[in-house]
């Protein structure tokens, strides 16, 4: 046992480096980073078609009366039929622009004009025996939604021919700020809201779009889309309307005159 003892002594006092715990040289290396690519935000959803865009402030309310802007033209157009017409706004609401807006519109060839059925005669109030044929009425959203006038039942700012007092209701929302089928076209919104609601004053209704690709008809109801079945849809709040547009698919593009090039 002594013996054994004295040579595991002497082992130890040769290799001391046995006793000591083994050591590792050299420097960590830093680990790459991982980098990460965050996902693609989700796309902004599509607006509602029939919605109004966002835009320039507008009267919400004024008073529910109309002031006839003075001025009177000359004939525009060759056609037999004489349809006058007065442009007035509503008591409220100022925009001294919109009576030559009209006058522009309805002067250009490719209006109803164009068709050569019809003229127009801007008359005062005071001009003629009678009452104009229509009554172009820049009116506020929140007027023209009234039920006795353009109502609300299709929730949506829209405009409307009225056949007492021949009124047509222009909403000064759409007027301003237009609609998503014209993508920023205010211009040919405007040429399209007019002439839509002066063919209803010449007898003429709501029609759907004919072909996809093709230009809309100026009757069917751009304001609030190009699709056929869009409209079909949103019109089932309207009794009888819905069976006027066929959701059949069609959708077409956005084109605000009557007559020659779309």
């Amino acid at each position: 046992m002594l013996v054994f003892a004295v040579v595991l002594a002497v082992a130890l006092l040769l290799t001391p480096e046995a006793a000591e715990p083994r050591r590792i040289s050299g420097v960590a290396a830093a680990q790459p980073a991982v980098k990460t690519t965050p996902p693609p935000p989700a796309p902004a959803p599509a607006p509602e078609p029939a919605a109004l865009p966002a835009g320039v402030p507008v009267t919400e309310a004024g008073a529910g009366t109309w002031r006839v802007v003075p001025g009177t033209g000359q004939d525009i157009g060759t056609g037999e039929k004489v349809l006058t017409y007065t442009v007035e706004i509503e008591d409220g609401v100022d925009l001294p622009s919109f009576d030559h807006d009209v006058d522009t519109i309805l002067a250009d060839p490719r209006g109803w004009t164009g068709l050569g059925a019809v003229t127009f005669r801007r008359v005062g109030d005071s001009d003629t025996d009678r009452a104009p044929d229509v009554r172009i009425s820049l009116t506020s959203p929140g007027t023209a939604r009234r039920p006795d006038l353009c109502g609300f039942s299709i929730p949506f700012d829209s405009s409307c021919r009225l056949s007492r007092e021949h009124r047509i209701v222009v909403n000064l929302a759409r007027w301003l700020r237009g609609a998503h089928s014209y993508d920023g076209d205010l211009a040919g919104y405007r040429a399209y809201a007019i002439n839509h609601e002066l063919g209803h004053a010449l007898g003429h209704g709501h029609v759907g779009c004919p072909a996809s690709g093709a230009p809309a008809p100026v009757m069917m109801q751009q304001t609030f889309g190009l699709s056929n079945t869009y409209l079909a849809n949103l019109n089932r709040a309207e009794p009888g309307a819905a069976a006027k547009v066929r959701p059949d698919g069609a959708v077409c593009r956005p084109n605000p005159w009557v007559a020659g090039p779309h």
